[in-house]
């Protein structure tokens, strides 16, 4: 064996051959080879096939072992075929016209020439490229040493050229199934990456949970990932490397060129390979790509894919993904799947980014709600005083020695103290219940209790009105989980607006019952009803009717938006069916209790 022979390898051009998605093609491929070189007369033959940008010999026969998983750049290969001679679907080099670098990726069988014009010499190639139906130049299949030393007869180049048929045919079978199984693998993969994505709530939690599954997914060392602000400028960067040994490049440096190439790229869904060799991409000045050309270098990457990141028009981010070296190039299967999960995954920083917005409104309410609270506790508090002073001088003032007219006077400011003082409490109850940090420690609660004790409270008002308060209670308890307070308030506001809105003669009515693992209650009157327009509005604070008789008739307007809060607090529904002229009956729905019982809610007094 020479020194400088075919066999050599040279620096990291032989490495082990990239393996195929599965062990019948590689071995059908193994077969063609070896039978080629039986038949046709040959005692070496070869296959080599164009991978990754590059050619790799993926099947040999009598050559030394470590020959399979030379890498062949194909510029040598198109140069040496470029100056061939067509021996139909062969192509011969003889020894005088191989070229230096074609002779570096060769094995050079160690034999003597014979004499004779029609003599094989161990530097002469013969191999038959492999077009696909596009033309594209796929792979090599050569033979080396004849075993009768002497150029292949007519009879022989007829059973060369049906091998070559054969091969070509094999050769794109199993480059199809190879890259049909790739698309598997990264589709499969990619799943996986959007799953975990998809699945986090929040924009940080997004870029670590996909970031070492993307690396891995596309055989890279490191990526990073920058996610835009809704202003469309660079948010947030994430940034990973395999490895220990990690400084975070600058990528600040480069935020201009890559947010505008990001948006630009989304509208035209491209994904861009780009290294020393192929710096040339749409929308990039030659100056700029000179710039990211020379950041990458200090960074100690070769070769990067630029995937955009969005949903629908709008550009929401990109990625990037790097290798050390451009040895290796982006294939076509990559790059379509790098888009579909730059696809993925724009979904996925959307919903995060939305979700974001979503809870920055929410704490944002939930401070001026804290605020309204504090104000409205700080302004019932203040007018609690004066007011409270006001009665006691009214009631104080004997009415006796007054005349008429200065009696009705102080009647009519004594009414007004009591409207007024009911608007506080109801604005105190209000801003109570709807304080968002305000603890809710539920107990079991017998809501029987509640409504006997509303009945009596209602009882007095009932009969000045003429109405006729009833109540319809189970014998068992009705326990559900809440605060006896509010829920004494919600049932005294429902019953109070059921016997004031109630014309004389008739009837109000609190039933309560279950419904599987709910407490049902309800509290139906036969008064004046409420129009379809006004029911729309009725649960929102200071909220009155259009319904001149029912304007007619004192209120605040805060009743039904106290029993709405009191029951989203209780996890409970109110409902409401109601028309004017015909009634009103409102049903709440609490959840009901299931937790340990104490004994005097078992045994109720």
């Amino acid at each position: 064996m020479q020194d400088d022979s075919r066999g050599q390898s040279r620096g990291p051009f032989r490495e082990p051959a990239q393996p195929w998605a599965d062990e019948q093609t590689r071995r059908h491929l193994q077969v063609l080879v070896e039978g080629l070189a039986t038949l046709a007369g040959f005692e070496q033959s070869s296959l080599t096939l164009r991978r990754d940008g590059h050619f790799e010999v993926v099947a040999a026969a009598g050559v030394e072992d470590g020959f399979v998983g030379t890498r062949v750049p194909s510029a040598s290969i198109e140069d040496e075929l470029a100056g061939a001679d067509e021996w139909g679907v062969w192509r011969f080099v003889p020894h005088h016209r191989a070229s230096a670098e074609a002779l570096a990726y060769s094995h050079i069988p160690d034999v003597t020439p014979l004499e004779g014009d029609d003599a094989w010499h161990p530097l002469d190639l013969l191999a038959a490229p492999l077009h696909d139906d596009q033309g594209r130049l796929r792979g090599l299949l050569s033979v080396d040493s004849p075993r009768d030393g002497r150029l292949p007869s007519a009879e022989k180049m007829a059973v060369l050229t049906q091998y070559a048929d054969v091969a070509r045919t094999l050769v794109l079978l199993a480059l199809e199934r190879d890259e049909l199984s790739e698309k598997v693998r990264m589709a499969a993969e990619a799943r996986q990456i959007v799953r975990r994505a998809l699945g986090e709530p929040t924009l940080d939690l997004v870029l670590e949970a996909c970031r070492s599954a993307v690396v891995t997914c596309f055989d890279a060392v490191g990526m990073w990932l920058t996610a835009f602000d809704v202003d469309g400028g660079p948010a947030r960067t994430t940034s990973f490397v395999m490895g220990d040994d990690y400084v975070v490049p600058p990528f600040a440096e480069i935020d201009d060129d890559v947010v505008r190439l990001a948006h630009r790229y989304w509208a035209d869904q491209y994904v861009a390979p780009f290294s020393r060799s192929r710096p040339d991409q749409p929308g990039l000045p030659p100056e700029d790509a000179e710039r990211l050309l020379r950041f990458l270098d200090r960074i100690g990457i070769g070769s990067v894919l630029f995937v955009p990141l969005g949903v629908g028009p709008e550009c929401l981010g990109f990625l990037v993904l790097t290798r050390v070296s451009d040895s290796r190039r982006w294939t076509d299967v990559e790059i379509d799947a790098a888009l579909d999960i730059g696809r993925d995954l724009g979904r996925a920083v959307a919903n995060a980014r939305q979700l974001e917005l979503e809870r920055a409104v929410v704490d944002r309410l939930r401070r001026l709600d804290s605020y309204r609270v504090e104000v409205v506790n700080t302004l019932g508090h203040e007018l609690r005083n004066p007011l409270f002073s006001m009665s006691a001088n009214l009631e104080l003032l004997g009415t006796h020695d007054l005349d008429e007219d200065a009696q009705r006077t102080v009647a009519a400011a004594t009414r007004g103290a009591m409207r007024m003082r009911a608007v506080i409490d109801d604005m105190l109850t209000m801003a109570q219940v709807s304080d968002p940090n305000r603890e809710f420690d539920p107990m079991a609660v017998d809501l029987r209790r509640i409504v006997h004790d509303i009945h009596d409270e209602c009882q007095a008002t009932a009969r000045a009105g003429e109405v006729t308060c009833d109540v319809e209670l189970p014998d068992r308890p009705m326990l559900v989980p809440g605060d006896p307070e509010e829920l004494y308030r919600l049932f005294v506001n429902l019953a109070s607006n059921a016997v004031k809105y109630t014309d004389p003669g008739g009837k109000v009515t609190v039933h309560l019952d279950t419904e599987g693992d709910t407490v049902v209650a309800t509290v139906t009157d036969t008064g004046i009803g409420i129009s379809e327009s006004d029911r729309a509005g009725l649960f929102r604070e200071f909220f009155r009717s259009t319904n001149p008789a029912a304007l007619s008739r004192p209120g605040t307007g805060l009743g039904l938006a106290i029993v709405s809060r009191i029951a989203s607090r209780h996890a409970a529904t109110v409902d409401l069916d109601s028309e004017r002229g015909r009634g009103t009956t409102v049903t709440v729905r609490f959840p009901a209790w299931t937790g340990a019982l104490a004994e005097d809610v078992v045994n109720p007094a």
